[in-house]
């Protein structure tokens, strides 16, 4: 069985990171720094990632019939990780907004 709160660690930290290099993002879009703000955002998709992929593990291993014990610490990761990827859609979509503005 996987253990619940490494995995909740696992997706608090890679969420929390993402949220951080999309922030970053933002800011250097709102700088004009573009590529930057690119760079950035991909780099957040890759902790994103690695966040939901630990997430998948444990719905693969509870559909298998390896039910874990309810967390408040796993709770709290699941907000961190659903707050990320709103973020994900939201920055992207400034980002693009900062882009058309600076072309103006």
């Amino acid at each position: 069985m996987v253990e619940i709160e490494q995995t909740a660690f696992e997706i608090i930290a890679s969420a929390g990171d993402a949220q951080s290099m999309m922030l970053s993002a933002l800011q250097c879009a709102r700088e004009g720094k573009f590529q930057e703000a690119e760079n950035l955002m991909n780099e957040a998709k890759t902790s994103l990632a690695k966040a939901h992929n630990a997430q998948t593990g444990l719905i693969v291993e509870e559909s298998k019939g390896n039910k874990s014990k309810y967390s408040i610490i796993m709770v709290h990761a699941q907000d961190h990780l659903m707050n990320a990827i709103l973020s994900q859609t939201l920055i992207g979509e400034m980002l693009h907004l900062y882009k058309r503005l600076e072309e103006k």
